[in-house]
């Protein structure tokens, strides 16, 4: 029965029809006899599928945790410390609260409503795509949304409307600090690096792909394997890899549900490449492995259903919004002609309001720069641009204090700033809501609405919490409840 299974699988890939990318960036038959000798740049099998395999296991990476364990407040002090903690005084509460941000006023609520007739083009869009086939929305940001937290709770409310289309986007930085998958697993082995797209502006433009990151191995035998099973329970039946075609591209052997399928030259002109699996049943594994030392590049992969509703998320923890000025637009364009976007949502800007002195001025420009390139390569697709929430910063004041008998201790406390960072934050809102005016992009105040639920300091104090410690990122609750008010937002 194997054999058969074999012999299909290679009769299926060897019947597909290899495509090749106009210059227009659509696809178009091959090229004639005399440029045969080129390896397919896009091409498609249909496999049986069905395999059921057993859910995958291996030395997965570690994750980072999202959220550090929570001390209580002014209990004891962490093992082998002499010090002890000491919460804030009434009075010093009151101070506190008195360079707090006001609560948003009816008109700060009113100017942040989408508006009525866009969303109802947006339902509509998703609505009329989705019932043929997945309607692929994608969402791009740093730390707040490669933990999966606040998009697996988007995603479950969006597919809860319009059907579960699949996970979606696999990332392959998994492995990385707070990057989590929306899959049962991806297992790595061998040597893999990754390359990230430049912060600095006029770095040299990195070939990558919508993620904005490309992964690559030069080692034989090194191999990604992913197991696409997901919490939707929509069953996975097609699987796409974009590959990173260059000039000494090496060779990789495709395996689906543990049956070579054939293998992928990557060698040719610069370009991005894809792959096209379709089951007839439902997929169970992938596995991608290099052959020789020449370099494999991969770009994403990704893990679909029949129809729905698809969110892609392409979080990277420490992401900048600059990420989109540092890549090949032609390679984005490439691969949003093979990936084509109903609604794109840009989540960007808590790791660029940092620094000391913090210019306006010139983040606007910036994140100008940053929907500029977003719009080259989805100028057709409906956006939101998702600004930083709020955020308050500590530090430790230490001293030493006396009792009534004369012994010494050591204590230390915390103080807040609840004034510079939710000022920062607020004038990014509004810079990103009239760069979004600009661009046709509507814009949802994650700062607004976390201080409407009483700003990061009393998230923290919730109980639950439903902010991190570290006072910038929220806790897995924090990030569904959230997701939940954003998604209201949205009509859902």
């Amino acid at each position: 029965m194997r054999s058969v299974r074999r012999a299909l699988l290679w009769l299926t890939l060897a019947c597909a029809v290899p495509l090749a990318l106009a210059q227009d960036g659509a696809a178009s038959p091959a090229a004639p006899a005399d440029s045969a000798t080129l390896p397919p740049l896009h091409f498609a099998a249909t496999v049986p599928g069905g395999a059921h395999l057993q859910p995958l296991r291996c030395a997965t990476p570690a994750r980072t945790a999202q959220t550090p364990p929570r001390p209580a407040e002014g209990g004891t002090p962490p093992a082998g410390s002499d010090e002890e903690e000491l919460p804030l005084t009434q009075q010093q509460e009151q101070e506190l609260r008195k360079e707090a941000l006001p609560a948003p006023t009816l008109d700060d609520l009113r100017k942040a409503l989408p508006h009525e007739e866009w969303l109802k083009v947006m339902h509509q869009r998703i609505r009329d795509v989705g019932g043929s086939r997945v309607a692929r929305i994608g969402i791009w940001g740093g730390s707040h949304m490669a933990a999966e937290y606040f998009v697996g709770e988007l995603r479950r409310q969006w597919q809860g409307r319009y059907g579960a289309g699949g996970p979606g986007h696999v990332n392959l930085l998994y492995g990385l600090p707070g990057i989590r998958l929306p899959v049962n697993a991806m297992c790595r082995q061998g040597r893999w690096q990754h390359e990230l797209a430049p912060r600095a502006l006029g770095a040299a433009a990195l070939s990558a792909g919508l993620g904005l990151f490309m992964i690559n191995s030069r080692e034989a035998g090194a191999f990604i394997e992913i197991d696409p099973g997901s919490p939707s329970a929509a069953a996975v039946r097609t699987i796409t890899l974009h590959f990173l075609r260059q000039a000494e591209g090496g060779m990789l052997t495709l395996v689906v549900d543990d049956v070579p399928v054939g293998q992928i030259d990557t060698k040719g002109p610069l370009a991005l490449g894809s792959v096209q699996i379709k089951g007839m049943a439902a997929l169970s594994r992938i596995k991608l492995v290099a052959q020789g030392r020449e370099p494999v590049g991969l770009l994403g992969v990704y893990a679909e259903a029949e129809q729905g509703v698809v969110l892609d998320n392409f979080g990277i923890a420490g992401a900048s919004g600059a990420f989109w000025t540092t890549v090949q637009s032609e390679l984005m364009q490439q691969a949003t002609a093979q990936r084509p976007y109903e609604l794109v949502m840009l989540a960007y800007g808590t790791n660029d309001v940092t620094g000391t002195n913090w210019d306006p001025q010139d983040y606007r420009r910036r994140f100008e720069t940053t929907v500029e390139a977003m719009r080259q390569v989805m100028p057709q697709a409906l956006c939101v641009l998702i600004t930083p929430g709020d955020r308050v910063t500590s530090s430790k004041v230490r001293s030493v204090v006396r009792d009534r008998n004369g012994r010494t201790r050591k204590v230390v406390q915390t103080r807040y700033d609840l004034k510079t960072f939710p000022q920062r934050h607020m004038e990014a809102a509004r810079i990103q809501r009239e760069v979004g005016q600009r661009h046709q992009c509507m814009t949802w105040d994650f700062s607004l609405e976390m201080r409407k639920a009483g700003g990061a300091y009393d998230l923290m104090k919730k109980q639950p919490p439903w902010m991190a410690r570290d006072l910038i990122h929220l806790t897995p609750l924090g990030y569904q409840e959230m997701a939940k008010v954003y998604a209201k937002w949205l009509g859902l």
